[in-house]
């Protein structure tokens, strides 16, 4: 058996579905305060031209306001499931060798949502926001860099609560 964390077997990954929509965040490590806000929506007009979209919280500059921003880049908006052999060229690296599991990714040409379901059913299910370089693109595979993924959290109800009462 091959000692790489990258699965090849549908029983493994959890697809990307209606549950996750939501808010999702990011913590500073060493603060525990929420730095980063995301929202990952599934929207459209018609049944058939439905898609994922990617939102972040950003300050409007208008009187310390909020709003969210669409997370893309050269008006590509959707993302997109990748195949599993993208997903394999991306996270079948040393640095992403434990824990054992399996990744769903899907993006535009710049931002995407993972998802990766680990081995062991009692481990929680992880989310990351995902970064792709635009400028760097290997030249054996033709696809863009992506950079170190930015685990985030699904947002409780109680956090959605604090994040209200902030404002």
């Amino acid at each position: 058996m091959s000692d790489r964390n990258i699965f090849n077997l549908p029983i493994y990954g959890k697809p990307i579905e209606l549950d996750d929509q939501g808010i999702y965040f990011a913590k500073n490590k060493k603060t525990g305060a929420i730095n980063n806000v995301f929202q990952l929506v599934y929207e459209g007009d018609a049944k058939e031209d439905q898609d994922w979209y990617l939102y972040q919280l950003k300050n409007t500059n208008k009187d310390g306001e909020m709003g969210w921003v669409i997370l893309a880049d050269n008006g590509d908006y959707p993302l997109k499931s990748l195949p599993t052999e993208e997903i394999k060229y991306y996270f079948d690296k040393p640095e992403y060798a434990e824990p054992k599991g399996a990744w769903q990714l899907m993006r535009n040409s710049r931002y995407g949502f993972g998802k990766f379901t680990p081995v062991h059913a009692e481990d929680d299910i992880k989310y990351a926001m995902v970064l792709f370089s635009s400028a760097e693109i290997s030249e054996t595979s033709r696809m863009p860099k992506m950079l170190v993924p930015l685990l985030i959290q699904k947002a409780e109800d109680e956090v959605l609560q604090s994040l209200a009462e902030s404002d």
